[in-house]
């Protein structure tokens, strides 16, 4: 408790508080830490319930556990705090009819989105309630039910009406990434999209083209470049503007982009090879012991309150940094000062890497920047933890398997536990999956779910693949995630002296 109080609300308290719940505590003292937390997520919440076991929190446990059978007997609070329109479908219409009548008055929102469920014609209520209820249905439905009951083509006034609210853009989604919403997507291949935001009209894009409407398609790339605010997203349209038109001026317009992505690799390659001058391998740095502990959370955290204050020099701060340990943090504070100039690919801790094949160390090292810009002691929202950002469970699994028994999950933040653990688990990813972008997928979203999505009909040949594939991706952070690592991937290698053609990389996904 002396160490807690003694540190600021971050999410690194967080992780540590975390921990300590895990201890024989009494109500008052985890009553007392739920005042420190800084951003209270579900895992961290359920071990606060346990310690804190009032009626209140007992209920709100037990409701978020129910199945939709049990929430027949429980009262209006519970059904809205964890009865969901999904849930609705697995009841029929009488027993829905119980839960409707007890959240009509106090829970007016829920009780109209259930009514489109318990409708005879599910698809005729839906499109006419308002577009609050439509969206409330629609987006939480499920894929199945979505299918069976509203792929049909949407009346213009209906697309109108719920096209102005913003959650439109979110639906778009839904339809596009799903291939069997044909009607669904037939309603929406030339609508008005202005007022879409610049993900909403990617995926239109992506729709039009596979209903064989190129102009459309183009027209619908162009607003997403120009509504886009990172630069990889506006590579991104125009690549996709290269792959219908083939037009040799717009791989020279992403060749221009100071962003290091696989759309700019790939245009370089066709064009003229990787350009070199914007990335930095290298820092200059001494063999001396750091000034900060690389292995302690709030001494990142410390760096981190310096690079975001007002009068905040990044490039004096990495001055600070002299130690060869300390690169991770002169590189960060670097990028922050010139990342429209340089891109750092640093290779910190390589004396950790010796023996690994060229591949190997090539995706460790690619992984890494992504997870963590190679930061020891980094900690993310889900409590991933380190360099490698290993999640708790896995960190335990890992350490059980190396048989490591006095294994802490503080030790994740070692540069040589945390490059250890995740060369075992990315012998096991390899293993399975020929690709390196597969892999990424994996680390990431883990491998079942990247198993699943390759048996569900993705990376297949086909027109604009595998790139449709890519983007058709069901989770958006692994989506994103692995197109980063792939990229660093192949800078990685051509730095470690193995050039890679991205182009037969892409082609050995849907030809392994």
């Amino acid at each position: 408790m002396e160490f807690l109080n003694s540190k600021p609300k971050s999410i690194y308290k967080d992780y540590y508080i975390w921990r300590y719940l895990d201890n024989d505590i009494d109500k008052s003292q985890a009553i007392k830490l739920m005042g420190e937390v800084k951003r209270m997520n579900r895992k961290l919440f359920l071990k606060f319930a346990k310690k804190i076991d009032t009626p209140a929190y007992k209920k709100i446990l037990k409701c978020y556990k129910m199945s939709p059978k049990e929430f027949l007997k429980a009262d209006a609070d519970c059904i809205k705090l964890g009865f969901s329109v999904y849930d609705a479908t697995k009841l029929n219409k009488k027993d829905l009819q119980i839960i409707e009548n007890k959240i009509q008055k106090p829970y007016p929102r829920l009780y109209k989105a259930l009514k489109v469920v318990e409708s005879n014609n599910p698809y005729k209520k839906l499109i006419s309630s308002n577009p609050v209820t439509f969206f409330d249905v629609f987006d939480r439905i499920g894929s199945n039910y979505r299918l069976k009951y509203f792929n049909k083509i949407l009346p213009k006034k209906v697309l109108e009406k719920i096209s102005k609210n913003s959650r439109f853009n979110y639906a778009v989604k839904l339809i596009v990434m799903n291939p069997s919403l044909t009607n669904l997507q037939k309603s929406i291949i030339d609508i008005n999209s202005q007022n879409l935001n610049a993900k909403a009209n990617f995926f239109l894009a992506l729709n039009a083209l596979k209903h064989g409407y190129k102009k459309t398609a183009l027209r619908y790339l162009k607003l997403a470049q120009d509504k886009y605010y990172y630069r990889f997203d506006k590579d991104k349209a125009l690549f996709w503007q290269y792959l219908i038109t083939k037009d040799l001026e717009t791989l020279y317009k992403l060749t221009e982009s100071f962003d290091i992505n696989i759309y700019t690799i790939y245009a370089q390659q066709q064009l003229n090879g990787i350009k070199t001058d914007r990335i930095v391998s290298s820092l200059k740095c001494s063999q001396t012991k750091p000034h900060v502990d690389i292995t302690d959370p709030f001494d990142w955290l410390d760096i981190l309150e310096k690079l975001n204050a007002k009068d905040s020099d990044p490039e004096k701060l990495a001055d600070s940094f002299k130690s060869c340990d300390e690169l991770p943090y002169k590189a960060f504070a670097l990028e922050r000062a010139n990342y429209k100039e340089n891109s750092y690919f640093i290779m910190p801790y390589e004396r950790y890497l010796k023996g690994l094949s060229v591949e190997k160390k090539a995706l460790m090292l690619a992984i890494a920047r992504q997870e963590s810009r190679f930061i020891p002691s980094s900690v993310s929202t889900s409590y991933a933890l380190g360099m490698m950002q290993f999640m708790p469970f896995l960190a335990k699994a890992t350490a059980k398997q190396k048989k490591r028994k006095d294994f802490d999950l503080d030790d994740m933040f070692r540069p040589e536990i945390a490059y250890d653990f995740a060369s075992s688990h990315l012998d096991y990813l390899m293993k399975h999956l020929h690709n390196p972008l597969y892999v990424a997928y994996a680390y990431n979203g883990g491998i079942g779910f990247t198993l699943r999505m390759l048996k569900s009909g993705l990376f297949k040949k086909g027109k604009y693949e595998p790139y449709l594939s890519m983007e058709l991706v069901p989770y958006d952070e692994s989506k994103r995630y692995a197109k980063k690592v792939l990229a660093n991937y192949i800078v990685y290698s051509y730095l470690l002296g193995k050039r890679i053609d991205i182009k037969t990389l892409f082609q050995n996904l849907i030809e392994p």
